[in-house]
């Protein structure tokens, strides 16, 4: 984000109106460059400047009041910094959250809270189970509604679950020897290992894990959720049991707070590069009831500049923090470069997502750079070369499009394009192979780029694979130069391509090192200098995060860690790519049709007897 561009002077009104206010305070600090922050803060800095400004009007019920802010500061300075025994003092970045997330309201239902959902990232040791032990507190004792408040605080496993509620729980348990007292003789609180209770108002506070709960029905129905270290969380089935029913809960708040992680298929990555996308667009209507805060480096390159590490470390605003934590983190940077597991360093201490697999084909920050909106690439009527990558019982059938083209500064590129027709006979049904594999395969066929098995056995039908090829090719003019297929289980389809299209060059394509590693550099290689684009396909997204290089000393072609890790449309494009990473070059990998001879087909006396009658 460009902050020269920004002139505060239109938020003047604001800036007057809310002038000790740490939202504001904090944002200007962000958008005039006193405070170093990355991209997505500065964005959801300047976000709350126009929010404040929204008031009012027709399109934002929403009121930010200033005075339920101070109440949650001013609960916090009497809790006591477990670590130090000194009393609890909120830093800027994290008075900016919390007031954030209970001073706005919805006025439409009385003490409603705007945001009924929440992300909150920052690395690791900064304070943030701190700040969720605070909320999470004062929203036991003093929420909403009234009476028979149910609270939960969860996270995938017992240990992360337990460090939240046990510190949680720590601060009470000083609390109410000391200012709060009299607040325990009246709600007479009880706690034990599991939960927290006020009988007198019947409301709950449990502690939750999702690898200690053996079914995700019947857990309750929680107004109010915390949700740690999100990025460990496979799928959404404990947290959709958790959020169930809010819905009809004008008070509900579900906070997800993480450091980021190494699964590209886990949920909180997939909220991650939606709502990161709706920001740099500049969309924030569009999740108004949603706080999205994420401190994070804006390259994994900014791990050699650590004068930068506020951007992901909020707690370097403390100048005393800064000094003595920058040299251990420098210390512990040189340490992993050195043992080969930088990228940990890179998820845990800068807080961006890596694809942190064993011989992983790309990174995460790869893969995402990739990606074009819809409207900047139209297929028709271009140049493509297809690939095929033919469907085992369980895997998916994928066909590739390699489209070269050349952009507006005259560079050769490639955009690639995935459709995968998705069978689920192994599994059972469409919901239950997206939850084995990590994608949401209906959502993918509503956007085009997938067709989910209509069979009754959930079987992929190879005849209607061929006609959607078929019909799709003919629907956008494609000038299909090649077809290239791995040639398993490929006789027939080929043969009917061929019968249908004898146009089309078919070309087998052998699934061997000497056969793939070309083309698989060159995927790997266009994807690093920018010269490969896609579109915003969670299949194809997946499909290159779950690729690993596999080889010997010749070279290496991708492979997948277990069976569930689909590649399927990776290894269709690199088949497409076999022949179609040549079109700007004088080669191909084509053999030439040898010349039909007039002999071809005569037996040996056929031949003579030709020559015998020949006259010169």
């Amino acid at each position: 984000m460009d902050l020269s561009k920004i002139d505060l002077k239109q938020y003047q009104d604001v800036l007057d109106k809310y002038s000790d206010d740490p939202t504001v305070t904090y944002a200007v600090s962000v958008l005039t460059g006193k405070k170093v922050a990355g991209d997505l803060i500065q964005r959801a800095s300047l976000r709350q400047l126009m929010d404040l400004q929204r008031q009012g009007s027709d399109d934002f019920p929403y009121i930010y009041k200033p005075d339920r802010a101070e109440r949650i500061i001013n609960f916090a300075s009497l809790l006591r910094d477990l670590q130090t025994n000194e009393p609890f003092v909120l830093s800027p970045y994290q008075e900016f959250i919390v007031s954030l997330l209970e001073g706005w309201i919805d006025p439409r239902v009385k003490e409603a809270k705007r945001f009924d959902r929440a992300v909150i990232s920052m690395s690791r040791a900064n304070g943030k189970t701190a700040i969720m032990a605070v909320l999470s507190l004062f929203n036991f004792l003093f929420g909403m509604p009234s009476h028979n408040r149910q609270l939960a605080v969860a996270s995938a496993d017992q240990s992360h679950a337990n460090a939240l509620y046990g510190y949680m729980r720590s601060q009470w348990e000083e609390l109410k020897e000391d200012s709060f007292s009299s607040v325990q003789k009246r709600l007479k609180v009880e706690d034990n290992k599991i939960q927290m209770t006020i009988p007198s108002q019947a409301t709950t506070m449990k502690k939750l894990s999702d690898s200690s709960t053996t079914t995700s029905d019947g857990l309750g129905h929680f107004s109010y959720a915390i949700i740690d270290e999100y990025h460990l969380f496979k799928n959404r089935d404990f947290i959709n049991s958790i959020t169930s029913g809010q819905a009809f809960m004008p008070y509900s708040q579900t906070i997800f707070i993480s450091t980021a992680g190494v699964d590209l298929r886990s949920p909180m990555y997939s909220d991650y590069k939606r709502f990161s996308k709706l920001f740099e667009d500049g969309h924030y209507s569009e999740m108004d009831n949603i706080l999205f805060l994420f401190w994070q480096q804006d390259s994994d390159d900014e791990i050699y500049e650590p004068d930068t590490w506020i951007k992901s470390n909020p707690l370097f605003e403390l100048p005393e923090m800064k000094q003595s934590a920058t040299t251990k983190l420098i210390a512990e940077r040189d340490e992993l470069i050195a043992t080969g597991k930088r990228n940990d360093f890179i998820t845990k201490n800068l807080n961006r997502f890596v694809n942190a697999k064993d011989d992983a084909f790309l990174t995460a920050q790869q893969i995402e750079a990739t990606v074009i909106p819809e409207e900047d690439f139209n297929i028709d009527g271009r140049t493509v070369y297809i690939g095929m990558d033919f469907s085992a019982v369980n895997d998916d059938f994928s066909v590739g499009f390699v489209f070269p083209y050349t952009d507006d500064n005259g560079v050769h590129k490639f955009h690639l394009l995935n459709h995968s027709f998705i069978p689920w006979e192994k599994a059972g049904s469409i919901q239950a192979k997206s939850k084995q594999d990590a994608i949401n395969y209906e959502h993918s066929e509503e956007l085009g780029y997938a067709t989910i098995s209509t069979d009754p056995y959930g079987q992929i039908n190879q005849e209607q694979v061929f006609w959607w090829l078929a019909e799709f090719n003919e629907l956008h003019q494609l000038d299909v130069q090649a077809i290239l297929y791995d040639a398993w289980d490929s006789k027939s389809f080929v043969a009917q391509l061929d019968e249908v299209f004898p146009e089309i060059m078919t070309i087998p394509v052998k699934q061997t090192i000497p056969q793939l590693y070309e083309p698989t550099k060159f995927l790997r290689d266009g994807i690093i200098r920018g010269q490969i684009t896609t579109f915003d396909d969670e299949i194809l997204q997946i499909g290159l995060s779950n690729a690993i290089t596999v080889g010997n000393p010749s070279g290496y072609k991708i492979n997948k860690a277990k069976n569930t890790s689909k590649i399927d449309c990776v290894d269709a494009l690199v088949d497409a790519l076999y022949e179609g990473m040549y079109y700007f070059e004088n080669f191909t990998n084509i053999e030439p049709l040898k010349k039909k001879s007039m002999f071809d087909g005569m037996s040996p006396e056929q031949i003579d007897e030709y020559y015998q009658n020949i006259s010169f």
